[in-house]
């Protein structure tokens, strides 16, 4: 009965698309050169890929792995495993046959979605899994889902049930996968969208960083989703074409490792002038330390400040940042966000 002690509180991750959808529908939720999908578009795919899951035997629980650059269609299969009750698992789609296999039997997934240019090494991948390989291509959802043309409702999950299995880098051996809830995500989610880099429905987010890994998952994608805000993708990073991305589609928001700063900084170098990066207000760093020479110059050539912040997949990802309204120190990862405790 409620409020007995075994109670849990019940969430979903995809939760957050569907409450946009409600009320933000007709805003555009993602968008890739003249390709997009409003609010309402996204949750109706996720709604269907849930159901094409469903239909193939995908129960609660069960791991989807999905390997895709940044494309409109990595939204579509990420919320609808999470619609569908299952476990995401992100794959980069440039890896060999032989880490595909690893993450495929450590995880225990079920099925992979594979990108149609990394089908050969996928292929060779799920031999020896219990995973079925399904490749994905342009227009290849409208395939897939014809046969499932209504929407299933979210699954009910438990807050500290896994949505997600992110694979730690492996620099000390083989990638380990490190579980993440709904709870973790969702929070963190939140925290970044309110109190962090306080996104609005207004704000156009520059999707540069992979989907496939937790800081452009959560900070970028699920974030922009709990906003409301646009999300334009970059299936590859390209300073030049970052720069003319933001000019262009007045970016308001930039986040970044190290390395793309840096490259862009060098590109202003080379042109001055040439690109006006004035609709954005917020830029976010992380990844790695940023050089504060790189960070200074920056913002002096763009005129837009750059917070760097600390967090690892196993935090969902974001411990520590830089606050906006709050003093600065340049080379440093900030204070511990709202709801996290750090110490030496």
């Amino acid at each position: 009965m409620p409020g007995t002690r075994n109670e849990r509180p019940q969430v979903n991750l995809a939760d957050l698309l569907s409450r946009t959808a409600a009320t933000h529908g007709t805003r555009i939720a993602v968008e890739l050169g003249d390709r997009s999908l409003t609010y309402t578009e996204l949750d109706t795919l996720a709604g269907r890929v849930a159901a094409l899951l469903t239909a193939r035997g995908v129960t609660p629980g069960d791991r989807v792995a999905v390997m895709l650059p940044n494309l409109l269609e990595f939204p579509a299969l990420y919320y609808g495993t999470l619609r569908a009750g299952a476990v995401v698992v992100p794959m980069n789609p440039l890896f060999k046959a032989r880490e595909i296999a690893h993450y495929l039997n450590d995880s225990g997934a079920v099925l992979l979605f594979a990108h149609e240019s990394a089908v050969d090494a996928a292929t060779a991948g799920t031999a020896g899994s219990a995973a079925t390989m399904v490749p994905v291509g342009p227009g290849s959802l409208t395939d897939l889902l014809a046969a499932h043309p209504v929407p299933m409702q979210a699954m009910t999950r438990e807050e500290h049930d896994t949505a997600v299995i992110l694979y730690t880098s492996g620099t000390t051996g083989v990638a380990k996968g490190a579980e993440l809830t709904h709870a973790n995500l969702v929070r963190n989610a939140e925290i970044i969208t309110k109190s962090l880099f306080k996104f609005s429905p207004e704000d156009i987010v520059l999707g540069c960083l992979p989907l496939f890994h937790t800081f452009g998952q959560t900070c970028a994608m699920n974030a922009a989703v709990t906003a409301g805000a646009r999300l334009t993708l970059m299936p590859r990073f390209d300073p030049v074409l970052a720069l003319q991305t933001i000019q262009q589609r007045q970016v308001t928001v930039f986040e970044g490792v190290p390395t793309m700063y840096a490259a862009m900084l060098a590109a202003h170098a080379q042109q001055p002038g040439a690109y006006d990066a004035s609709s954005l207000r917020l830029c976010a760093s992380g990844g790695a330390s940023l050089p504060v020479e790189v960070l200074h110059g920056f913002e002096a050539a763009f005129g837009c400040p750059v917070l760097e912040g600390f967090g690892m997949s196993e935090t969902s990802p974001v411990a520590s940042f830089n606050h906006p309204d709050r003093p600065r120190k340049a080379g440093s990862i900030g204070t511990p966000i709202e709801g996290v405790e750090l110490c030496l």
